[in-house]
Parts: C-alpha cells; sequence; structure tokens
C-alpha cells in the first residue's frame, strides 16, 4: 500500500502579497462608500433647504413652455408654477401700474378661493401680453379649474403702437410668504426707451425708474 505525504511550504512573501492585495481592495470600497454617502447627503441636504411652499418662472425649454410660446405669439408669454403644502384660503393676483414710477393704481385682477374645498397643492398663472392688441391675458389654473381675465394696456395713449417694450420676472425659486404680496412680472412699455429693473426693486408707491408705463403683476397667497 502506497502511502502518499503531503508536503505544504510556507511562502511569507507571497502571504504578505496576498494580505496587501486584500487591504488595497478592502481601502479602495470604503473610499466608494464613503464618496457615494457624502454625495447622497449632499443631495439630501439640498432638497431639506430647499423651500417646500414655492412659487418658480417655468424653464424656458420645457414642454410646457415652448407649447405657450406657439399659442402666445411674437410678445410671447410668461409661466410660473407654484407649490404649496400647506393649505391656504385664497390665492389673489394684484395688478399695479406705473407711470414715470409712480403708481397710479393698484387692483385685485384674478382671485381663486377654496373657503369650501382644500386648496390645490400646486398650480400654474399664466401672463401673456399681446401687444398688437393691446392687452394682457391672465390665467390661474390648478387641478380643480381655470380661470382667465383679459386687461387692456397702454389704454388711452397716444402713439402707443410705437412704443418700445420690455418684462422682467422672478428668475429664481422663491419661498411663498403667505399674506404677503410678492412679485412675480412686470411688463414695461417706453416711448423714448427703456431700462431694465429686477422684479424686487418694483414695490411700494414710488419706485426710481425713468420707464413710461409699467404693469407691475403680483400674487398673495392667503392662510
Amino acid at each position: 500500500m502506497d502511502h502518499f505525504k503531503l508536503h505544504s511550504e510556507y511562502n511569507p512573501q507571497e502571504t504578505s502579497l496576498r494580505l496587501s492585495k486584500n487591504w488595497s481592495i478592502i481601502i479602495v470600497l470604503l473610499i466608494v462608500v464613503g464618496i457615494s454617502m457624502v454625495t447622497f447627503g449632499s443631495i439630501v441636504c439640498n432638497k431639506l433647504r430647499q423651500p417646500q411652499n414655492y412659487i418658480e418662472a417655468v424653464d424656458s425649454d420645457s414642454i410646457e413652455m415652448k407649447t405657450a410660446e406657439l399659442l402666445s405669439g411674437i410678445d410671447g408669454t410668461m409661466m410660473f408654477r407654484y407649490n404649496s403644502r400647506d393649505t391656504f384660503k385664497t390665492l389673489s393676483i394684484y395688478l399695479s401700474e406705473y407711470q414715470l414710477g409712480q403708481r397710479v393704481s393698484h387692483k385685485k385682477v384674478l382671485e381663486l378661493s377654496y373657503e369650501d374645498v382644500k386648496s390645490s397643492t400646486n398650480g400654474l398663472i399664466v401672463i401673456t401680453p399681446d401687444f398688437d392688441n393691446f392687452t394682457a391675458k391672465l390665467i390661474a389654473a390648478d387641478k380643480y379649474s381655470k380661470y382667465m381675465t383679459e386687461i387692456p394696456i397702454l389704454e388711452g395713449v397716444k402713439n402707443r403702437e410705437y412704443y418700445g417694450r420690455s418684462a422682467t420676472t422672478i428668475e429664481n425659486k422663491c419661498r411663498i410668504e403667505y399674506g404677503t404680496e410678492q412679485g412675480l412680472a412686470a411688463l414695461i412699455y417706453g416711448e423714448k426707451g427703456l431700462s431694465s429693473l429686477p422684479i424686487q426693486d418694483i414695490a411700494g408707491e414710488h419706485i426710481d425708474t425713468d420707464n413710461e408705463y409699467m404693469y407691475y403683476y403680483s400674487v398673495e397667497f392667503i392662510k
């Protein structure tokens, strides 16, 4: 009967290399996991820092905006999306008219009421100027309904067909401040030139501007 004897030789150099390789793999995996956790944490923190109740201008490259622009004509359109996790009773839109920086009128032009139903968590506000007909359409829509009103612009103004026009709107996502009027957009008209200004600079009875006519839209959410 033959006997086989197993021989095992210990190679310290080979063992050291194998352990070193294993530790390298573990370190790489830990680094990858660490980077993933930091990235995920940053995304979560950014989401938490962003306002849950907000209003923002719809991206000009979005399908919604492209469709609206096709229907609006050469003067374009301005579209705003709002999101409110908090319930509210009314959404009011105001229009202020300025002449050479002096406010000459301030009135509510549209209101959505939620006295008998829970307010919609999101909706759209659309402002579409029509210079050829000297009007501006205002639309507010939510999951329940859609409301539209048409407002005259440059009414009774001489040579208005020769006026230049421009507009300014909110640029970033704005937190909704309930019970406070917040600017959305302003239509600017002038015969002798136009000057642009940030929407946040338009407020109160008088503003520092040489623009001959401005129509300033603001919105207020009331709980």
